[in-house]
């Protein structure tokens, strides 16, 4: 590796970030409210706090995306930001932002990627000079030990291997990368394992603890409390738009940490049903088969929560999206009430009676352009128009208010465009759309990801208020304290196959982490085992 360069006396004793008296106000409504606070370096920050909290505004502050209210001052290494930051101004300054999507090119390779943050070496004619190119993208990799080539193309990478290639895309510089410039730069990542599985979140972790290994620092966003607590040196939390706790985190548990996210206390809910569900079937499905299912067979009844387990790859969001009609079977039959149901597309399945909440609610789920009121009624204006073909839009008003209402969804403003609304409430509007199409069969595909505890928690009483009315329920979900606390049974997939079902008292995190880790289930030797099956 290449010698560490000295920072400038001053850097030596100047915070790396200092933010003062930063607010941001939208149309008189305060997103922050006098922030104040020191990065320090060496140290990675957790940015913590619930849905709406301000924590990507005070973000895209620093991104030179917003500009904040007057009377704020940002200095990085002791030297003052101009205000409003422009996007260079902030790259120049040395911030490097991870955002949730990335910001990769799937159509280029990682060479290219690389030179859209930097820029593309050159030869004496001015010319690209791809050699140079890829010598300086691998030594970047290798500084972070990611084993990729720098021409392989970004679509064919997997989730884990993108957030760290934009990691490593972070710390390249126009003439040298690695330790250097771990040492300057500051990484703000906002949720980068928001839409990774458990079992890869400890690759991104690693290279984390190499940056701060070499002096680096670096700002986490993460709903995951496990993780902060596995990788942050400190913790700010913002509530409401004001900073509410900036300390150590030192020895502190999990759950002090989320009462200090919410402000309150948080109990641990168990949202199970008190009894095995006897009601109808309302989903068969046999022989279900996609490019990763191999011939699944599963019933679920009226009122059950049905958990469905497993690795990446295992087929879990592929049935989802088969089941929905967002995806076609290859084989099998599906059956809803009773009846055969051909999942040709999503409109034939809510007509069929089953209704989803996908995965990635900002691409599948939400229409961001469109109103918080109008992504409520989307796909039901019928129920609204008159025999003229007019909607009725008051009708529609009260149908939508109803539903902030009940489902509790923030700011209560229809008019607003749904892209400004925080995650957990984005994911809320989704769910009450979902439930709107009083389906029999109602499939949730990581209905809680990326989204603050407390909102977590109301979705999941919402969840459970739709079962205990009578609506079966799909919970796919790698999150196994979720299936924990709501599914009566879970079943567990191995590449597309079920290899474990798990009842009662079974269902908690450490089980079904081994079965999942396993693609089998152990023998129960003991009677108290009982509620752990393997298929026949």
């Amino acid at each position: 590796m290449e010698r560490m360069r000295t920072s400038p006396s001053s850097s030596a004793v100047s915070p790396a970030l200092s933010v003062h008296n930063l607010s941001k106000t939208f149309a008189g409504q305060r997103a922050l409210d006098d922030v104040t606070f020191d990065l320090h370096r060496g140290k990675i920050t957790a940015l913590l706090g619930m849905n709406g909290s301000g924590k990507s505004t005070l973000i895209k502050i620093l991104a030179g995306v917003y500009q904040p209210d007057p009377g704020a001052t940002i200095e990085v290494s002791g030297d003052s930001l101009a205000l409003p930051v422009s996007p260079g101004a902030a790259h120049r300054a040395g911030l490097r932002f991870l955002h949730q999507d990335v910001g990769l090119v799937d159509a280029l390779t990682i060479a290219d990627n690389f030179a859209f943050v930097d820029r593309f070496r050159r030869n004496a004619f001015g010319r690209i000079n791809r050699k140079a190119q890829y010598r300086h993208v691998s030594r970047t990799l290798e500084h972070f030990g990611i084993d990729e080539r720098p021409d392989r193309l970004v679509s064919e990478l997997d989730p884990t291997t993108r957030t760290m290639i934009g990691i490593a895309r972070a710390f390249q510089d126009e003439e040298e990368a690695g330790e250097a410039a771990f040492a300057r730069n500051i990484l703000i990542l906002d949720e980068p394992t928001a839409s990774l599985p458990a079992g890869e979140v400890d690759r991104v972790l690693d290279i984390l603890r190499t940056l701060r290994s070499h002096g680096g620092t670096a700002i986490y966003v993460s709903h995951r409390i496990d993780e902060v607590r596995q990788i942050a040196d400190r913790m700010v939390i913002l509530r409401d738009g004001k900073l509410v706790d900036d300390k150590d985190l030192g020895a502190l548990t999990e759950s002090q940490i989320v009462d200090d996210i919410v402000g309150q206390k948080l109990e641990k809910v168990q949202l199970r049903g008190a009894a095995e569900r006897e009601g109808d079937i309302v989903l068969k499905v046999r022989g279900l088969r996609g490019p990763r299912l191999a011939g699944l067979d599963l019933d679920l009844r009226s009122g059950e929560v049905l958990g469905i387990a497993g690795l990446v790859g295992c087929g879990r969001s592929e049935m989802v999206r088969i089941l929905a009609g967002a995806q076609r079977r290859s084989a099998g039959v599906v059956e809803v009430g009773g009846r055969e149901h051909s999942a040709a597309d999503p409109a034939s399945a809510i007509t069929a009676g089953v209704a989803c909440v996908p995965q990635n609610r900002r691409v599948d789920g939400c229409v961001l352009p469109m109103t918080v009121g109008e992504n409520l009624t989307l796909g039901r204006l019928r129920e609204f128009t008159n025999r003229a073909a007019t909607v009725r839009s008051g009708t529609e008003l009260a149908d939508s208010l109803a539903k902030v209402a009940a489902y509790n969804i923030k700011p209560p403003s229809l008019s607003k465009p749904i892209a400004t609304l925080s995650g957990g409430n984005q994911q809320k509007v989704v769910v009450a759309r979902a439930a709107s199409h009083r389906p029999a069969v109602l499939l949730l595909d990581e209905p809680t990801q990326g989204v603050d505890a407390l909102a977590k928690q109301e979705i999941w009483n919402l969840v459970r208020q739709l079962a205990d009315s009578g609506t079966g329920v799909i919970l796919a979900s790698t999150d196994f304290s979720e299936l924990e606390t709501l599914a009566d049974r879970v079943i567990v997939l191995d590449r597309g196959r079920q290899v474990a079902e798990v009842t009662g008292d079974d269902i908690n995190e450490s089980q079904l982490a081994a079965l999942s880790s396993s693609g089998s289930s152990p023998a129960p030797s003991t009677p108290e085992h009982a509620g752990l099956k393997a298929p026949a």
